[in-house]
Formats: structure tokens, C-alpha cells, sequence
């Protein structure tokens, strides 16, 4: 029998371009055995699953029976601790949002002044989550969470205290801190439970954490003008943001003792298999693929829609429909409500049925419709707050999920950390558009209701445009990768073993003595785009705050 072309590694082929004399048989060999788990993980719909693999070949079974035997109660207590660290980080998020109107009126600052407010935690986290990850991988979870929490309860301590002095750059350094921490802290989390969860346990424990998030906001969103009412001083709020912080933070020390008392009744082999990660290669980034670069537009474009809208959606309730701030900030809070209810339904949705493209396309279309129904009509704005809450449950889901099926499992931290990076890039410029055009809208129509018709015909648009993104995806993931992303859980299997030797070769090409011949030209694009933008946003973050 004649030998495929897969298996020779010196003839050149479209799949396979001729590889250097030097990168033998055997290393391309080798290099296929590193990564065969890759294989077996794509096919139940989920990268990083090593579990099946491990289970029906044996290779983990002194691992697998210590972690189950010796590490389970252990296992809860880490569950519940990385939920809960947290919890601080998205109760403070959108507090400031809620107070908004407040907030403008007490620091003596312009909407513009407000998205540069905004701004400072996604401009700071349009590199902090790649950063994290590197510094993660190095020093672990453990130091890596216990600066996070530290960060972030200092942030709010300085929060607090600016309300006092009604200083804006008091309050602009403690949004800094703040930032440094929050960007942190959910790598932090994913990071441990992929560690500590394996196969459909990780799919549900990723979508217990999306769900424990959306509580904690939408809490926020609900108690910060009571609260603040409550006590006559608006700066209360951002106190009780403190004090959550502080309960995030011990939880965080709980964990780590948790953690010290594992290494010191762990045999030696168990602990090396939990510090074994897959080695990324760098040089893997200029091998993504275009169906990659294209979900991380979608990150820009959907994704920083999202968080600037959750910033603007309790001002925009007040104003445009006429309601006092108790009662926007709690309408707001609805924008948060569906995915607390169908992130869950909604893994194991994916996981059986797939449809990730159509779930994305329908996710953006629901944006946009949200926009043009709060931003232009008069129905109830609880109707489009809910249409704009399912939009938030369908697609970070389908996108990440996507991601971890179209990367080898060695490079998907640095992936899922570059769609971080290019949604909060989006956030920040958006945020700081956003405020000019609320501004001229003032000038233009004064202070009323109709003062955010430019925002929410901006916000249209930029619906209208990610939706376009979207059907890109789906075409290309049709005809291009065989519908692996569409596909449900029966026609998985086959769909990835036809993209397999794809997904595979990324790998091989980064390995080679003479990769950069096979590094494609047009990946650089999109990386010095995503590096320009990055820029773009930092000096109008600049322009803005000064």
C-alpha cells in the first residue's frame, strides 16, 4: 500500500507544502503524537478534552484514579471558590453605569468625560488578558489570583474614597486598579476550572461561571440607586461594591489554603500532572486561521456593542422613556437577566446540536433589532432590554465555543486572550464614540428624550455591521470547514476528521526549522490591524481623559 501525503512529511502537496529536509519523518511523527489528544477533544465538541482520550487508553489512569479518589471534595471546594472570587470583579462593574446621571452631575464631567470614565477598564484590558495568561502559565493560579483580587478590592477602596473628594482622577486611577484586576481575575478562572474539569464537567462549570457573573451584574445594576438612596450619598453604592470585593478576596485566600493543603497530601506524580500544560509556541498566532480572524471582528464589533450599551442602557431607560433612576436602573438590570436562565441550557444546547453560525447570526440580528426598538420606538423598553439579553446569552457562548473547535488545544489561552483583547479594544473606542455623540445629541436636541437618537442610530449601524460578520462566518464555516461549527453532536465526528489534518497543521508548520516559509502573508494583517486599533484606542483614551 502506497503512502499517503499525509505521511510524507518531504513531498509537497495543496494540504501539505514540502517541509526542510531537516524536519524529518520521525519529528513530524512525534509531533502528531503530542497532539493527538486535539483529535479525540474536537470530537465531543469541546478543545482541552483529554478525559475520553485518557480513559480508553489508559495513559491517565494513576492520575485519574488519585484525582477521583483522593481530590473530590477538594474538587467542590474549588468549584465554588473561583465562582465566587469574582463575584466582586461584575458587582462592580456596571454600578457606575447605574449611577451614571449622578455621577456626571456630582464630578462636574461631560459624557464625553463619562466614556472616558468608562473606558479605563477595557483600555487597560485590551492587552491584559494576553499578559495574564503568559504570567499565569509562569507563576500559577494561586499568586496570579491573589493579585487579581488584590488589584480589584483596591480599585473600589480608591472608588470609594474619590466620592468623597469629588475628585475625577481619583476616581480615574481607582477605575485603573480596578481594570488591572478585573481583566485578571476571569483567565484566573478559567484557568482553574480547566484544571480541575475535564470533558462535559468543564462545559457545565464554564456555564455555571457565565451564569454566577450575570447574577452579581444584574444585582448590581438593581441595588446601586436603592442603596445609594438608602443612605443619601451616592458614594454608598460604590462603598458596598468595596465590601463584596473584600468577601471576594478572602473566599481567594480560602482557596489558596485549599490549594497548599492538595500539594501537601498529593503524591509528587499527581502534582506534575496538574502543572503539565500543553507548551504554546508563539510563532502558532501567524498560523490562525481566517475563520479565527473573522470571529475576532465579530469580538470588536458584537462584543464591544455589548459592554458600551450595558454602560449607557440605565441613562438611556431614564431619558428616553421618562422614568426616575430607581426605576431605570432596575429596567437596565434586565439586560443581564436571560443569561443567568439560558447560558446553562444553552452549553448543552451547543454541545448536542450545534448551529454555533446560526445562533451568532440570530444573536447579532437581536442586537441590532434591540437597538432600533429602544433607540426609536415606544414600545416598553423591558421588551427590547430582553431582546438585547438574549443577544448577550447566544453569542459570547457560540464565539468561544467556536474558537475552542477551530484551535489546537496548545495555542486556544492565547486565542480566547486575543478575542478578549479585540472585544475590550472595541469597548474602549466605542465607549468614547458613545459619548461624543450623546454630547452633539445634547447640543443639538437638548437633555431630552431624544438626546440619544445619534447613539442608538450608531448603535444600529454597528448591529448592522456585526451581523454581516456574522453571515461571513457561516459561509465560510458551510463551505470552507464542512459545517464543523453547525454540526451536532452525531455529525461531529465526521465533520472534524475531515478538518482534522487542518487544525492539525498549524502545529507542524510552527515547529519547523524553516517556518517562515509556510507563515501566510495575509495573517499579518489582521494582527497589525487588531495593533493599530489597540493604538487608536489608547490615544483617544488619552484625547479624552486629558
Amino acid at each position: 500500500m502506497g503512502r499517503s501525503s499525509e505521511d510524507s512529511p518531504n513531498r509537497s502537496t495543496p494540504d501539505q507544502p514540502l517541509l526542510s529536509d531537516e524536519f524529518s519523518r520521525s519529528t513530524l511523527n512525534t509531533l502528531r503524537s503530542s497532539y493527538s489528544d486535539v483529535t479525540t477533544s474536537i470530537e465531543h465538541g469541546e478543545a482541552r478534552r483529554r478525559l475520553s482520550s485518557a480513559s480508553s487508553s489508559g495513559d491517565l489512569t494513576e492520575f485519574e484514579r488519585a484525582w477521583n479518589q483522593q481530590q473530590r471534595g477538594f474538587q467542590v471546594l474549588a468549584l465554588v471558590c473561583t465562582l465566587l472570587i469574582s463575584v466582586g470583579s461584575h458587582y462592580s462593574a456596571h454600578t457606575l453605569g447605574a449611577l451614571k446621571s449622578t455621577v456626571k452631575k456630582e464630578l462636574e464631567i461631560t459624557n464625553t468625560q463619562y466614556g472616558a470614565l468608562q473606558s479605563t477598564v477595557s483600555a487597560v484590558n485590551t492587552v491584559l488578558p494576553i499578559l495574564g495568561g503568559l504570567y499565569i502559565d509562569a507563576c500559577g493560579t494561586n499568586k496570579g489570583s491573589l493579585i487579581a483580587t488584590s488589584l480589584i478590592m483596591l480599585g473600589n477602596l480608591i472608588i470609594s474614597i474619590s466620592t468623597h473628594m469629588q475628585s475625577f482622577s481619583t476616581m480615574v486611577a481607582g477605575r485603573i486598579l480596578y481594570g488591572l484586576g478585573s481583566g485578571s481575575i476571569t483567565v484566573v478562572q478559567e484557568t482553574i476550572l480547566g484544571s480541575w474539569f475535564k470533558g462535559k464537567g468543564l462545559a457545565i462549570t464554564i456555564a455555571v461561571q457565565i451564569t454566577t457573573s450575570r447574577i452579581a451584574s444584574f444585582l448590581s445594576m438593581g441595588t446601586a440607586i436603592p442603596i445609594a438612596n438608602r443612605f443619601g450619598f451616592y458614594g454608598a453604592a460604590f462603598w458596598a461594591n468595596f465590601v463584596v470585593c473584600a468577601l471576594s478576596f478572602g473566599i481567594n485566600l480560602v482557596y489558596i489554603g485549599a490549594m497548599r493543603r492538595i500539594h501537601r497530601n498529593t503524591s509528587p506524580q499527581v502534582l506534575e500532572r496538574l502543572r503539565t500544560k500543553h507548551k504554546f509556541n508563539p510563532r502558532l498566532v501567524l498560523f490562525f486561521f481566517g475563520i479565527y480572524w473573522m470571529i475576532i471582528v465579530e469580538s470588536f464589533t458584537l462584543g464591544g456593542g455589548w459592554n458600551s450599551f450595558l454602560h449607557i442602557n440605565s441613562e438611556l431607560v431614564k431619558l428616553r422613556f421618562g422614568v426616575n433612576d430607581a426605576i431605570a436602573a432596575w429596567s437596565a438590570s434586565v439586560s443581564q437577566i436571560m443569561p443567568i436562565f439560558l447560558v446553562p441550557f444553552l452549553g448543552w444546547f451547543f454541545d448536542q446540536y450545534g448551529l454555533r453560525t446560526d445562533m451568532l447570526v440570530v444573536s447579532t440580528s437581536m442586537f441590532t433589532f434591540s437597538m432600533i426598538m429602544l433607540g426609536f420606538t415606544k414600545v416598553n423598553p423591558l421588551v427590547g432590554l430582553v431582546v438585547f439579553s438574549i443577544s448577550l446569552a447566544l453569542g459570547p457562548l457560540a464565539e468561544i465555543t467556536a474558537i475552542s473547535l477551530i484551535l489546537p488545544s496548545s495555542s486556544l489561552g492565547t486565542g480566547l486572550g486575543i478575542y478578549k483583547s479585540a472585544m475590550n479594544t472595541g469597548s474602549t473606542i466605542v465607549d468614547i464614540v458613545v459619548g461624543v455623540l450623546q454630547d452633539r445629541g445634547s447640543r443639538v436636541l437638548e437633555d431630552t428624550e431624544h438626546s440619544y437618537d445619534y447613539v442608538m442610530a450608531f448603535f444600529a449601524a454597528w448591529g448592522a455591521l456585526s451581523t454581516l460578520v456574522a453571515g461571513t462566518i457561516f459561509l465560510v464555516d458551510r463551505f470552507k470547514w464542512n459545517s464543523l461549527l453547525r454540526s451536532n453532536a452525531a455529525n461531529r465526528k465526521e465533520a472534524y476528521h475531515m478538518a482534522k489534518a487542518k487544525i492539525n497543521r498549524p502545529m507542524l508548520y510552527a515547529t519547523a526549522p524553516n517556518w517562515r516559509e509556510y507563515a501566510p502573508l495575509w495573517n499579518y494583517i489582521p494582527l497589525a490591524t487588531l495593533g493599530v486599533l489597540l493604538v487608536t484606542s489608547w490615544i483617544l483614551f488619552a484625547i479624552k481623559l486629558a
